[in-house]
């Protein structure tokens, strides 16, 4: 969590050069990504110090659908996703913290990003469509004059 601060929203976890969840499976192995992602709830599980913690096997579980599901995910969107867990954002534990629990913030999360990647993509088409270098005044001068070479 030491960089965390650097993720500021969203975007910035997007736009990271952070590898993801699918990249880490494909290059080291599928059970390093499991275990890395348990380490995340191994973390999240102590520092919350809940009366009805997740167990090794859910945790184990968990972190399995997790890489399994949302192997699009960064390791930056889980560093803000978990930084979020714990600063209250998606609502109170009640003393407890379940697979279905975590799985939702999961889904919320990835439902968010998609929702921000797509505006992201939005916007950079009408900026790019609005850098339109055709001269469509000059164009049509050619075309009431009988001009067809620029065709």
């Amino acid at each position: 969590m030491r960089h965390a601060g650097k993720l500021a929203t969203i975007e910035d976890a997007m736009n990271s050069t952070a590898p993801t969840l699918g990249t880490l499976h494909r290059e080291k192995s599928r059970d390093f990504t499991i275990g890395l992602v348990m380490g995340w709830l191994v973390y999240l599980n102590e520092l919350l110090a809940l009366r009805k913690p997740m167990s090794e096997d859910q945790i184990e579980l968990c972190a399995t659908e997790i890489t399994d599901t949302f192997y699009t995910l960064k390791m930056s969107d889980l560093t803000y996703l978990f930084r979020r867990i714990i600063s209250g954002q998606y609502g109170e534990f009640y003393e407890s913290l379940t697979i279905s629990k975590v799985l939702t913030f999961f889904r919320d999360y990835f439902d968010e990003r998609c929702r921000h990647a797509a505006q992201q993509s939005i916007r950079q088409h009408a900026d790019f469509s609005s850098q339109d270098t055709f001269n469509y005044s000059q164009n049509l001068r050619r075309i009431w004059n009988g001009d067809s070479k620029g065709y």
